[in-house]
């Protein structure tokens, strides 16, 4: 066990190398930008609360997803998996129970750990993928495999948005709709194999033109029934509703060019958090979009023409 944790730590380390910084400037920095992070989302909604524990139990579910599992299954003997569950889970859940018990959110801070703990024995199956039709087949790779394997959490997504048009309460509502956004950015944290690149014959700027455009409608599919049913219920604040459907675009196209930055490998965590700033930032946006389009453009010509 104590030697699949120091490999994890050592490929975490690799990574920041990878990126250019020492790793403990990588680890100092990682930590600066959740902090901060942290904080800029219980400063700007009230309901940042509802939406920090989605993001810490939506970590945990990625780590005990079926495949993964399976793997580790193999690897290890039953004792030790169990083990190595419990402590990736704990120390997933570790940053956000120091934040929460910053802010003095005693209870949700204590719940989190005995729910590691709960969700380290559970295998969250994907056989669900085989099952549950959807109006993606056409065009995989990342809708079609996280609409599937986030089925619950977008049902939840659309339950809190009806919630809170019933009870009246905008701003729930708005949360409820935005969680199908942070949904959809979810899908394009993963790379999909090799061939489903070499099925395009495009060369790599209209490959990532296709790539956005097939993006923007299957979110608008998506994103569809939540925020058509706040345009309805909410009809005088429609500028902010549809202000943040338009900056959920925005942001589905930029974590996009930041996937292919990085391409075949998966996102390196220094750009993820220059995208988590620009979500408290939005202006930033006009310049992270150009930026990340030359990189992929360029990180793409190695594998199309």
């Amino acid at each position: 066990m104590n030697f699949y944790f120091r490999l994890q730590f050592r490929m975490l380390n690799r990574q920041i190398k990878d990126f250019g910084l020492r790793p403990l400037w990588g680890w100092l920095l990682g930590s600066a930008g959740f902090f901060l992070f942290s904080w800029l989302l219980f400063s700007k909604t009230s309901a940042a609360i509802y939406l920090y524990v989605l993001l810490a139990a939506a970590s945990l579910v990625q780590l005990g997803n079926g495949k993964r599992t399976d793997f580790l299954k193999i690897t290890f003997p039953e004792r030790s998996l169990r083990s190595i569950r419990m402590g990736e889970n704990v120390f997933a859940v570790i940053p956000f129970v120091l934040f929460l018990l910053y802010r003095k959110q005693v209870l949700p801070a204590l719940l989190l750990l005995p729910g590691a703990l709960l969700l380290s024995l559970i295998r969250h199956s994907a056989n669900i993928n085989t099952t549950v039709p959807t109006p993606f087949g056409k065009k995989p790779f990342e809708f079609l495999t996280g609409f599937r394997q986030s089925l619950l959490f977008i049902f939840a997504a659309y339950l809190l948005t009806g919630i809170g048009i019933f009870v009246n309460n905008f701003h729930l509502g708005l949360f409820g709709s935005g969680v199908v956004l942070l949904l959809v950015l979810s899908f394009y944290t993963k790379p999909e194999p090799l061939f489903y690149l070499w099925n395009f014959s495009f060369t790599p700027g209209k490959f990532l033109k296709k790539k956005v455009s097939t993006a923007m409608g299957h979110t608008t599919i998506l994103t569809g029934i939540p925020f058509a049913a706040m345009l309805i219920a909410y009809p005088e604040k429609w500028w902010m509703i549809t202000g943040i459907l338009l900056l959920g675009y925005g942001y589905v196209a930029l974590i996009i060019l930041i996937k292919y930055t990085a391409y075949p490998d998966e996102i390196p965590l220094v750009p993820l958090l220059i995208f988590s700033a620009s979500i408290f930032f939005p202006p930033l946006l006009l310049g992270l979009i150009p930026l990340f389009y030359s990189r992929s453009v360029n990180r793409l010509a190695t594998y199309l023409s």
